[in-house]
């Protein structure tokens, strides 16, 4: 953990200043850096959430899969390549509040306790504690915070409702419950597509009817039926963690 946030913290670092150098013209090759950089923090996050979910094979792939979903279906509602890739990273990060969530309670095949499930629904506060100190060059705070937030204000951590919850948040949010709805988890096994929508459909006041028009189109739409993720590429930088 925090070997991640030291990586995230030297490349938000490095990002700002290749901002910076963009603005002198001469410097043709910025925007090519740029880019290698970019994919290289894409990846950095990518591992991190892949890290999240290493010791559970219930979840893992889960952020990856998340992050196809939602891009899929921020691409259907207009977001340009820089919205799209917050809502990427977002995705990515999510769910890492839940590293605080004891395992007992995280792989418990039963129904949770009141008190474990008040547990479990403080992980996007921790997901925003642990991320504190790193300011990154996209807006994805809302997202790891937010993205269990309902249009109908039975969300939590904090009860938003309506157009309070960002767009991207609830992106992150719909794909998120598709994919615990359509993977298997210890209290229940996979749904069915067909199944897994019609149990969607019966809450579909938790999100705007933009979102869930969209999220149905992705489904089918061939933009969302492959969304590799960028490959890893290396930039000239020496960087010590230890």
């Amino acid at each position: 953990m925090g070997r991640n946030q030291d990586a995230l913290a030297l490349l938000n670092d490095a990002h700002a200043l290749f901002k910076r150098l963009d603005a002198r013209s001469e410097l043709v090759y910025v925007d090519g850096q740029m880019a290698e950089l970019e994919a290289t923090y894409l990846a950095v996050v990518s591992e991190w959430g892949h890290s999240i979910e290493s010791n559970d094979t219930y979840t893992f792939g889960h952020c990856e899969r998340v992050a196809q979903r939602a891009i899929a279906v921020a691409q259907l509602l207009g977001f340009d390549e820089h919205a799209q890739t917050t809502v990427r990273i977002g995705a990515y990060l999510h769910d890492v509040g839940k590293v605080r969530v004891p395992p007992e309670i995280l792989s418990k095949p039963g129904k949770l306790t009141p008190h474990e499930f008040a547990v479990l629904q403080m992980h996007p506060v921790w997901g925003i504690e642990l991320l504190a100190a790193i300011e990154f060059p996209w807006d994805i705070k809302p997202i790891i915070r937010w993205h269990h937030e309902r249009h109908d204000g039975s969300g939590y951590p904090d009860r938003l409702r309506g157009d309070e919850i960002p767009l991207s948040a609830q992106i992150v949010g719909i794909a998120d419950v598709y994919d615990a709805l359509t993977t298997t988890r210890p209290y229940r096994p996979a749904l069915s597509r067909e199944r897994a929508l019609t149990e969607m459909e019966r809450c579909r006041g938790w999100w705007s009817e933009p979102v869930c028009t969209a999220f149905r189109k992705s489904l089918v739409d061939p933009r969302g039926a492959e969304m590799p993720v960028p490959p890893k590429q290396h930039i000239r930088v020496t960087v010590s963690l230890d």
